[in-house]
């Protein structure tokens, strides 16, 4: 059970300094979610040491019922939590297709979401699956790019969802000579790589 500690005050500042004195923590320690009223400030707390108690204890109990046993590792920079895991039988926790591990986020998502009422970003990972995928997926990237810049010619992406949109978007900035634009709707957005010249 995560503890959402609830504080109101005239200000931003009172709020604050209430929580930080109850709470004994430092800004770095917390996740802060605040509304401003006319004469009022209301903010929920919650310990970012619970949400990662939270998260380890999740995905026993997730292993425990795949019959796996799940060493976690948790960081947390900016708000993110990046969880690693390394289990007995790591394709079966991967899943087809990153499948299995992707449910999981989903339900480690949810399950925060339903103890906080508040949206906790949370990244799974297993044998660094997720990072050699998006290696492989911006390599792919930049040989289109390259392609693109040496013929000219716009170039169309499969659709994609918001989080590998943003890593075209951030990759092709380190080029020169092209640009990126989302097109359509989705699920069906996509991304066009446009040669826009010298």
């Amino acid at each position: 059970m995560i503890k959402v500690y609830k504080y109101e005050a005239a200000n931003e500042d009172d709020c604050y300094e209430k929580c930080i004195e109850e709470l004994d923590v430092y800004r770095s320690e917390i996740i802060i979610e605040s509304e401003e009223f006319e004469n009022l400030y209301k903010m929920n707390v919650i310990k970012k040491s619970d949400i990662i108690d939270f998260i380890k204890e999740y995905i026993q109990v997730i292993g425990l019922k795949m019959n796996l046993d799940i060493k976690t590792e948790v960081r947390e920079a900016d708000d993110i939590f990046s969880v690693t895991m390394v289990s007995d039988n790591n394709p079966i926790l991967i899943g087809k297709d990153g499948r299995t591990i992707n449910a999981m986020q989903l339900l480690i998502r949810q399950a925060l979401q339903n103890q906080t009422r508040m949206t906790i970003k949370v990244n799974l990972d297993a044998s660094n699956y997720k990072a050699k995928k998006i290696k492989k997926f911006e390599f792919e990237i930049k040989n289109i790019v390259r392609e693109v810049q040496k013929t000219k010619t716009d170039a169309k992406l499969d659709p994609m969802n918001s989080y590998q949109r943003r890593i075209v978007h951030s990759l092709i900035s380190g080029f020169s000579n092209v640009e990126t634009e989302s097109v359509g709707e989705e699920p069906n957005r996509c991304v066009v790589i446009k040669y826009v010249g010298d």
